[in-house]
């Protein structure tokens, strides 16, 4: 019973959510989940791979939880001249992979209205939103890096048509979780669809964070800014080429998002790249990324670099083959490097055969094997940690399976 009390708000929010919106406008559904088990090389459960100081991990075969969105939404309000607004909710879970029942807090991700086709001239295609969003996140997608990820509440515009180029404005306020008083407001100016060469597009970026701490405030945090140019290359073999170029300083020294408790002379420069191919005519696709980032604060001056490759190999339409290559070294000044190395090989069931193909199911064997200096700099009870799975070793494998999906 008391398990079904602490899962009445919940159901009761999802069973509101669904009567409100057949009651007023036909919902539409979309979601993501992964989901799977697995065990290490020494036993109990599997083990997730990740470098203290790199800002990610490569992620096949080295996912540790559940997680899930439920994303509900729909046309609110049809008018005149393809005026409308949209309502998007996004409800979001991480479950550890123990039991078949275990407590979680939802998150609400996201939670907006969006007006399109507002004006005419400039704004006939222009739309305004006001709520909690992910706002136009990019990521570097088999290490789910989130380079640039300025998301949170706020209000703005976008698709405002100036001639061969696109302008989106946007305000954001985020707060701190361990002090709500120490706030950034970020106004984010994007420029995009600036075409370069065929199929090639060039968006830049700025934010700038300005803070506005409230009165109390535990800790202080700096004003800053985060600047960005993406090139796009599409139509490359099948596939994309997207590279980006990035600096911030300040609370926009972080790993793409507020950096909160930045000094006024942090900073930070990164290059990210990702190409995606999947050549006509032949069996296989693939991505391979690369991230080199330099970061400066008043306790550390450190460089992360990382590489990786996810061939996979197609030999049916609904059967492949994935592998998995993935490198990260963290260098700190007047400290030792680390580095850890993690390959992975999965077969697949998937619905179709390309490399975006979803639902997939996969069994996958992971290994890694990291330095002495990884495991001194690793968390208590982190997989490269002495206290971790494999104690003092310095590699480790795991074995397990997973599903992820999207729609």
């Amino acid at each position: 019973m008391s398990r079904i009390l602490k899962s009445l708000p919940v159901a009761a929010t999802l069973a509101l959510t669904a009567s409100f919106a057949q009651a007023a406008f036909p919902i539409d559904f979309g979601g993501y989940f992964r989901s799977g088990f697995g065990t290490s090389s020494e036993g109990g459960k599997e083990a997730c791979f990740g470098l203290a100081g790199a800002g990610s991990k490569f992620r096949l075969g080295n996912e540790c939880e559940t997680y899930g969105e439920l994303a509900f939404g729909g046309e609110a309000f049809k008018g005149a001249n393809g005026f409308g607004i949209r309502l998007n909710t996004r409800l979001a879970f991480v479950v550890k992979n123990n039991t078949d029942f275990e407590q979680y807090s939802p998150a609400w991700r996201e939670a907006n209205a969006v007006a399109e086709n507002i004006g005419t001239g400039a704004f006939s295609k222009a739309k305004a939103w006001v709520g909690k969003r992910f706002y136009d996140r990019q990521d570097v997608h088999i290490s789910d890096y989130y380079f640039w990820n300025d998301s949170g509440p706020g209000a703005g515009l976008e698709n405002i048509d100036l001639g061969g180029v696109k302008l989106a404005y946007a305000i954001i306020r985020n707060a701190d979780d361990a002090d709500n008083k120490r706030t950034i407001l970020t106004h984010d100016i994007r420029f995009s669809g600036i075409k370069t060469n065929p199929d090639g597009e060039l968006t830049l970026g700025a934010e700038l964070m300005q803070k506005r701490n409230g009165i109390g405030a535990s800790a202080p945090t700096a004003s800053g800014h985060l600047l960005t140019a993406m090139h796009v290359q599409s139509n490359l073999m099948g596939g994309f080429n997207k590279i980006a170029l990035q600096y911030g300083k300040g609370s926009g020294a972080g790993t793409g998002s507020v950096n909160f408790g930045a000094l006024t002379d942090d900073k930070v420069t990164r290059i990210t790249e990702q190409i995606m191919v999947q050549p006509e005519g032949t069996k296989w696709s693939g991505m391979g990324t690369f991230v080199y980032e330099d970061k400066e604060t008043a306790s550390i001056h450190s460089k992360w670099t990382s590489f990786g490759v996810r061939p996979v190999y197609h030999f049916a339409d609904n059967m492949s083959l994935a592998a998995e290559f993935g490198y990260d070294q963290v260098k700190p000044d007047n400290q030792a490097t680390r580095h850890l190395t993690k390959f992975t090989i999965a077969p697949q069931l998937s619905a179709g055969n390309g490399f975006w193909s979803r639902p997939v199911l996969r069994a996958y064997y992971t290994y890694a094997k990291w330095n002495d200096a990884a495991q001194s700099a690793a968390g208590a009870g982190d997989a490269l940690s002495t206290t971790g799975a494999f104690g003092a070793k310095t590699n480790g494998s795991t074995v397990g399976f997973q599903v992820e999906t999207w729609w």
